[in-house]
């Protein structure tokens, strides 16, 4: 049987499977598997199968997607999202709300994608490599790319928040993820750079808060949205970071009919 779950913001795909099980006893000793991924901080539609249907993940693999995010423009991370080690910080200037509709058309259609260095695909080559933490820089190799479609992509909405609201949104959303995600090691990085507080001195954005921009998609599967906000963000020249994503649709599987 296909079921179309809600994950929830700070699971794992495999804790959302396991949440779901407890609460339905009559799978007890059935196969289960999830068909797509979706990052800690990712909530929405996350499809799972169970008994004979986990033979069919290649075939809901392949289904396209929908999803609302929001980008933080003026961090770049190494993850490409706010649970990543901050590698970039820039005062984010003249950026209008015209600029990102222009960027959004831009990037629609066929294009090649790299896989973030953060990924299902690349922890597994690391892996296979012996640097599972990728302290070797994959040993020299680049990152594979994939071709993606991005069919549309809109700019909805340009906001801005202070020091203090964009810590709090950080705080309440990377706690709820458990196990190793450096959680602590972020925070503390955040905490820095917003607020100055730490050692070493790192770039002080006190009072400029961080601006973010509200965006839905429609995209073709093996789309990453972080890798598409980290692009979107050198186009810019003043880095982007994804806040937070939730998928919407996977093929004709909706948000509204989700289990939570």
């Amino acid at each position: 049987m296909i079921y179309n779950l809600y994950k929830q913001r700070g699971e794992t795909p495999l804790e959302c499977i396991q949440r779901f099980a407890r609460g339905n006893p009559e799978l007890k000793g059935q196969k289960m598997t999830y068909m797509g991924r979706l990052d800690p901080l990712a909530e929405g539609v996350l499809l799972m199968a169970s008994g004979e249907d986990v033979k069919r993940k290649e075939e809901f693999l392949g289904l396209d997607k929908e999803y609302d995010f929001v980008s933080l423009f003026g961090f770049a991370t190494d993850t490409y999202d706010v649970m990543g080690k901050i590698m970039r910080v820039e005062k984010v200037k003249n950026i209008n709300e015209m600029d990102l509709i222009k960027i959004a058309k831009i990037y629609e259609g066929e294009r090649d994608q790299e896989y973030p260095k953060y990924s299902s695909k690349m922890i597994a080559k690391r892996k296979l490599e012996g640097d599972p933490l990728g302290q070797g820089q994959f040993k020299g190799h680049p990152l594979e790319k994939k071709k993606i479609t991005i069919h549309k992509l809109q700019f909805h909405k340009l906001e801005t928040l202070n020091n203090k609201e964009l810590f709090g949104r950080l705080l309440m959303d990377i706690s709820k993820v458990k196990g190793d995600f450096r959680q602590h090691e972020i925070l503390t990085l955040w905490k820095q750079i917003l607020f100055g507080s730490g050692s070493p001195p790192l770039v002080v954005r006190r009072g400029l808060g961080g601006v973010i921009g509200k965006f839905s998609a429609h995209v073709s599967s093996g789309t990453y949205i972080r890798s598409l906000v980290n692009d979107m963000g050198n186009t810019l020249g003043c880095g982007a970071t994804t806040l937070s994503i939730k998928r919407t649709r996977a093929g004709n599987y909706k948000i509204e009919d989700s289990i939570k």
